[in-house]
């Protein structure tokens, strides 16, 4: 029986509503995404969806994102008036057959993802970060969940990545498409790696990884990509 491939909505739908936030999500959903990605930064005692160390690129305000406290935070415009979202917003917007992508952008997000997610049973989640630390965090915090898959970052897939990953027990790396080779892709998928691809907005290279046996894709146009679901 074939995989199912996955089309992963990145920050959402960045090319039709403004990055993480909930109408960008939304418009992922409504184009059919078999998933979304999110960043995670800890402020005060929440988890906010946000992909940068500063708030300037993304909203109407300036400065370091640590700087505000939360609800300084929730003043400020993110995109047609959207607000920073917190997880569980996200969370708990998105449907539960919506897989959610949590990646550990900022410091201390392991522990705190591992403490949320468990409230949430019925979801499913990839919990993924560069931050090796931060990985090693959430899953001595958070156990066992079947619902729940923990995936390595890199930006090259190298044997040195595949190696940090068995010594983490991790068994999913999310990694560039700009640097991705056939022969290690092929190498990975023979040591029993999932791969997932970052970020793919062309619908021929879409289905090429498809074909060569990627799990899925992460890509800013999920209204672009919605074809292959129907070949």
């Amino acid at each position: 029986m074939t995989q199912p491939f996955y089309i992963i909505g990145h920050r959402g739908a960045p090319a039709q509503a403004s990055e993480n936030t909930i109408p960008s999500f939304s418009r992922a959903i409504e184009e059919r995404v078999d998933g979304i990605e999110l960043d995670v930064h800890k402020v005060d005692r929440h988890l906010v969806v946000i992909h940068d160390v500063s708030v300037d690129r993304t909203s109407n305000g300036t400065g370091v994102l640590h700087e505000f406290s939360f609800e300084a935070l929730r003043k400020l415009d993110f995109g047609e008036g959207a607000t920073i979202p917190t997880l569980v917003e996200v969370i708990e917007t998105v449907p539960a057959s919506i897989l959610i992508n949590v990646e550990l952008k900022g410091q201390r997000t392991g522990k705190a993802v591992a403490q949320l997610l468990p409230h949430y049973p019925t979801h499913r989640f990839m919990v993924s970060s560069f931050d090796k630390h931060e990985l090693v965090h959430f899953t001595r915090k958070f156990g066992t969940y079947t619902n729940t898959e923990v995936a390595l970052l890199g930006i090259r897939l190298t044997g040195k990545l595949m190696e940090e990953a068995r010594q983490l027990d991790v068994k999913t790396l999310n990694v560039s498409n700009k640097f991705l080779k056939a022969k290690q892709l092929s190498l990975a998928l023979e040591n029993g790696f999932r791969i997932n691809v970052y970020t793919v907005n062309d619908v021929s290279r879409a289905r090429q990884l498809r074909d060569a046996g990627v799990a899925g894709v992460f890509t800013d146009e999920p209204a672009k990509l919605k074809v292959l679901h129907d070949e």
